[in-house]
């Protein structure tokens, strides 16, 4: 992609998500948080879970940050509700894997897609798996 297609994708996609973010609220009570920061940019959320089961029944998250790692976070929340931590390693891997330099994974889900695209945003890659990342290293290390 140029970067004059990067610039158009990030207004197009990533501002309307930054803007009205799925879930982003501190709910009243979860299962448990996990926190995502970024100390090099700022970037600083803590994601909700409420489990039901085995299976994730919602997911909220708040906080700041910059606008892709806000969309990023968004987009994750929305593909990982309904999933059982199996399920969510497997997507955080795939997604991660995506992440790397000329590597690209299909996805069903079009938004994961186009975050893929956005790795060569300007090194903008670690506000995209601030939220993967704190996911996949949270359900490598705890059993629901």
């Amino acid at each position: 992609m140029t970067k004059q297609e990067l610039q158009q994708l990030f207004k197009s996609e990533i501002l309307p998500e930054n803007d009205n973010p799925y879930h982003f609220q501190e709910p009243q009570k979860a299962s448990f948080s996990i926190e995502a920061n970024n100390t090099m940019c700022g970037d600083k959320y803590t994601l909700y879970f409420d489990i039901n089961e085995g299976q994730i029944t919602s997911v909220y998250f708040y906080g700041i940050g910059c606008a892709l790692s806000k969309a990023s976070i968004s987009i994750m929340c929305k593909n990982i509700e309904d999933l059982s931590a199996k399920n969510i390693m497997a997507l955080s891997n795939k997604f991660i894997d995506g992440m790397k330099q000329n590597h690209s994974i299909e996805h069903s889900d079009k938004k994961i897609q186009m975050l893929q695209q956005l790795k060569h945003f300007d090194g903008r890659v670690d506000c995209i798996k601030l939220g993967w990342e704190a996911v996949k290293n949270h359900f490598e290390n705890t059993e629901l």
